[in-house]
C-alpha cells in the first residue's frame, strides 16, 4: 500500500485547508496533528489486492471520503525482452516524418545507442578473427596468456553486461509493460482484457450497479479517477468501455426532462468550432466554463437517473501525451480513430443530425418522424464516446530538457485528445506544467531547476516551499484538481 499511503499523506493528511484546525484530531481527541485516515477492508469486492483508506469527515458533517488502490500490475506478469523487442523495433524503424518533435531527441538517443551496440558486437567477432595472428605475433614470447586479440571480446562483453542491467532494471521496469499493453499482439490481449475487465468491475460496484459479493451496496456521489504513467492509458481504456456500457441507462424514455446544460455545451463547442455563428472565426474558447458545464451536466444525468458519477480524470506523466507515437501509425490514424469514436476526445466527438441540422454529441431517442424531433433541446442521449461531456480532464506534466531532466514520459494530452473538426482544435483538458512551477513564459520561477527524472515525483514532496509556508507547486496543483472540498 505503499503507493496509495503516499498519495493519501500529500493530498489529505497534511493539506490543513481540508478541515479547521481547531477541530480535535480524531486519533487522540487532543490538537490537530494531521487529517486522520485508516485503512478498511472492503467487503464489497472480491480481490484481497484492492486497498482502500478511509478519511474522518470534514467540517459541517460532511461524509468521509475513501481512496481506493486499483492495483493491476500483477496482471501483467511475465513481461520478457521478446515482448519490449518488437515494440522498440516498430518505434525505431519508422520514418522520421513519424516522430512527434517532442520524443525526436530521445528517438535519436535511441539509435545512437542500437547503433554503438550494433558495432561493438560485430567488432567482437570481426576483430579477432581479421587481427588475432597480428596481435599475438606482438605478445612476449613469455607471456603465458596474450590479452591483447581478447580486447574486443572483453570490451563488448563489459558492455553488453552493462547493457543487459540497463535493460532489466531500467526498460523493462518502465516500458515493458507499455510495450505489452498498447501493442495488440495475441500474446497481449489476454492481459489487456483482464485488467480492462477488473477495472470496469471496480467503477461498476463504486457506482452502485454491482455487488458480487452480498452486504449493503454503496453509491458514491463523486468518484475522482486518479492515474500515472501506464496506468493513465488504463484508466483511460476503463472510462471508455465503462460509459460506452452505461451511457444510455436513465429514465429519458419514461421521464423526458429537459437538459438545459446538454444544449448549453453541444451550442458552446459548435461555436468554438466555427460550426455555428458568424463564418468559420468561432469565439475564444473558455476552458473554465466548459468544466463548469461538465459538472452541471453529470449533475444533469444523474438526475435523470443516469449512474455515472465519475467527475475527473486526473493523469500525471501521461505517455498518453504520445498517442500519435505509441497508439497509431501517425497523428492523421489517430483523428480516423478519433472520429470513428475508438478514442474518446475532450470534447467529445460531434456528428451531424439530418432533423435539427446540427452537430451534437448526443442522438435523439426515436428515429419516427415526431415533430420535436428536429428541436435541439428535446432530451438526448450521450453516444458511447461522449464520457467527456460529463468527465473533467486535468492533465499534470513536467517538460523535459536533455532526455533525462524532467520528464520526457510526460507531455500536454490536450494536442492528442482535443476535438479536431472544421479545421479547428478545441480542447477541454487542462494541460498544467508542474516540477517545476513554471511562469507564463515557460521558464521556471524564481531560478528553479529541473529535476532529474521527475516521472516518479508528482505527489511526493509535500513539504513547504520555501519562504511562502505554501505546499510545493506540483502538490497544490494535484490538490486542485482533486477538490476534495466541494467536489
Amino acid at each position: 500500500m505503499q503507493t496509495l499511503q503516499d498519495f493519501v499523506e500529500s493530498v489529505w493528511v497534511t493539506d490543513d485547508n481540508l478541515i479547521r484546525n481547531a477541530r480535535p484530531d480524531s486519533m487522540t481527541g487532543g490538537p490537530r496533528q494531521g487529517n486522520a485516515v485508516w485503512y478498511k477492508p472492503d467487503e464489497r469486492n472480491r480481490s484481497f489486492e484492492l486497498r482502500r483508506m478511509t478519511t474522518e469527515g470534514l467540517d459541517g458533517g460532511r461524509e468521509a471520503t475513501d481512496f481506493y488502490e486499483f492495483y493491476w500490475a500483477h496482471l501483467m506478469h511475465g513481461t520478457t525482452w521478446e515482448h519490449f523487442r518488437t515494440w522498440l523495433l516498430d518505434l525505431l524503424l519508422r520514418s522520421p516524418r513519424r516522430v512527434p518533435p517532442s520524443v525526436r531527441s530521445a528517438w535519436i538517443v535511441l539509435w545512437v545507442v542500437t547503433v554503438l551496440i550494433a558495432a561493438g558486437v560485430l567488432a567482437a567477432g570481426i576483430l579477432p578473427a581479421v587481427y588475432g595472428e597480428q596481435l599475438k605475433a606482438r605478445c612476449s614470447p613469455v607471456a603465458v596468456v596474450c590479452w591483447w586479440p581478447l580486447l574486443p571480446s572483453l570490451v563488448v562483453g563489459g558492455l553488453s553486461l552493462a547493457f543487459g542491467t540497463f535493460v532489466n532494471v531500467f526498460l523493462l521496469k518502465y516500458f515493458g509493460d507499455v510495450a505489452r499493453y498498447v501493442k495488440a499482439n495475441p500474446v497481449n490481449v489476454a492481459r489487456r482484457q483482464e485488467i480492462r475487465e477488473k477495472g470496469v468491475e471496480l467503477l461498476e460496484t463504486l457506482m452502485g450497479l454491482r455487488n458480487d459479493v452480498g452486504g449493503t451496496a454503496i453509491k458514491y456521489d463523486r468518484i475522482v479517477v486518479v492515474a500515472h504513467s501506464l496506468g493513465t492509458i488504463v484508466a483511460y481504456d476503463i472510462l471508455s468501455h465503462c460509459f460506452a456500457r452505461l451511457n444510455t441507462r436513465n429514465n429519458l424514455r419514461t421521464n423526458p426532462a429537459p437538459q438545459p446544460h446538454r444544449v448549453e455545451m453541444e451550442a458552446m463547442i459548435r461555436r468554438a468550432a466555427g460550426l455555428e455563428g458568424t463564418g468559420n472565426a468561432g469565439p475564444e474558447w473558455d476552458l473554465e466554463a466548459f468544466q463548469r458545464l461538465q459538472a452541471l451536466c453529470r449533475q444533469e444525468i444523474n438526475a435523470q437517473d443516469s449512474p455515472w458519477t465519475v467527475s475527473d480524470l486526473i493523469t500525471l506523466g501521461s505517455p498518453l501525451s504520445h498517442a500519435e507515437f505509441l497508439l497509431a501509425f501517425d497523428k492523421a490514424d489517430l483523428r480516423k480513430a478519433q472520429e470513428r469514436r475508438t478514442f474518446p476526445t475532450c470534447p467529445p466527438s460531434l456528428e451531424y443530425d439530418g432533423k435539427t441540422k446540427r452537430r451534437h454529441f448526443t442522438y435523439r431517442l426515436t428515429d419516427e418522424d415526431e415533430d420535436n424531433d428536429s428541436d435541439p433541446e428535446t432530451p438526448r442521449l450521450p453516444h458511447h464516446a461522449a464520457l467527456f461531456a460529463f468527465t473533467r480532464w486535468t492533465n499534470l506534466y513536467s517538460p523535459h530538457e536533455k532526455v533525462l531532466w524532467g520528464d520526457l514520459i510526460s507531455g500536454e494530452v490536450g494536442t492528442q485528445f482535443n476535438l479536431a473538426v472544421n479545421g479547428r482544435e478545441v480542447s477541454g483538458i487542462r494541460d498544467i506544467k508542474v516540477l517545476p512551477e513554471r511562469a507564463p513564459d515557460g521558464q521556471p520561477v524564481s531560478g528553479a531547476r529541473v529535476p532529474f527524472f521527475s516521472h516518479t515525483k508528482y505527489w511526493q514532496s509535500p513539504g513547504k516551499a520555501a519562504g511562502a509556508g505554501l505546499p510545493e507547486h506540483h502538490i497544490r496543483v494535484l490538490r486542485g484538481a482533486l477538490n476534495l472540498k466541494s467536489g
